[in-house]
């Protein structure tokens, strides 16, 4: 899932240098609610295990997301949970290349690296990334899965940091949601984003995501405590990290 890219490879997605085990907090207005996150993430040798947690508005705290990823194996796992389920639940492939519930955060936007579901780069088509601000990156466009009839998804890949930059899902040729970095984070912690932008081209809403703290290292063990213990850790390790 790691394929070159030109002369490169694609990093791994909300990579933070050489940190195995890592989180960081992230804000946003949706409507008129304010929403936190914590996203965690471990890396093995070829695994990435991400979570995201909701810490804001109350009547959200307790949401969360896990997406175990092997590259090796080339599988994606992800399981959700929202305080109105009785269990969590695992996604079936059409909702994994959706949103979260009640957010505009797509799974693909979490991934370490490109959902394996999606099929090998369409030679010979155009990919059209001129609607953001990474217009020179290099750029493809992969179909989605047979569950996903007539979805392409089309990534960007900046030339100097290898990161995924920009990403537009479309359905039968018509945009169905836009992602993009706006600003890149300092490289001493791996360029990882400041700012991110998602956008719904066919309604105009537009929802900007920002880092509000540096990240800062996990016990690789505590991935493993569960979605409650883990928040805690975060949060006594963020503590008063501002980004």
């Amino acid at each position: 899932m790691t394929e070159a890219y030109g002369r490169g490879r694609a990093r791994a997605n909300l990579s933070v240098g050489t940190s195995v085990s890592y989180a960081f907090a992230v804000e946003a207005t949706i409507g008129q609610r304010g929403m936190r996150y914590l996203i965690g993430r471990r890396f093995g040798e070829h695994t990435a295990v991400t979570v995201l947690l909701v810490s804001h508005p109350a009547n959200l705290a307790g949401t969360h997301v896990r997406i175990n990823e092997d590259s090796a194996a080339g599988s994606c796992d992800v399981v959700t949970y929202v305080p109105t389920m009785k269990t969590p639940i695992h996604l079936v492939e059409r909702h994994v290349l959706g949103c979260l519930p009640l957010t505009d955060i797509g799974y693909l936007d979490l991934m370490a690296w490109r959902y394996p579901g999606l099929g090998p780069s369409e030679e010979g088509r155009t990919a059209d990334i001129s609607w953001s601000r990474w217009a020179d990156a290099e750029a493809r466009t992969y179909p989605g899965p047979a569950s996903t009839p007539g979805l392409t998804v089309t990534e960007a890949i900046d030339r100097s940091t290898r990161l995924v930059v920009a990403r537009a899902v479309e359905r039968l040729g018509m945009p169905v949601r836009r992602w993009e970095v706006l600003e890149l984070g300092d490289p001493d912690t791996g360029d990882l984003p400041l700012r991110i932008r998602v956008s719904r081209p066919q309604t105009g809403h537009c929802t900007e995501l920002q880092r509000t703290t540096e990240p800062v290292e996990i016990p690789e063990g505590e991935f493993d405590a569960g979605p409650v213990a883990l928040g805690r850790t975060i949060e006594e390790a963020l503590g008063g990290r501002a980004a």
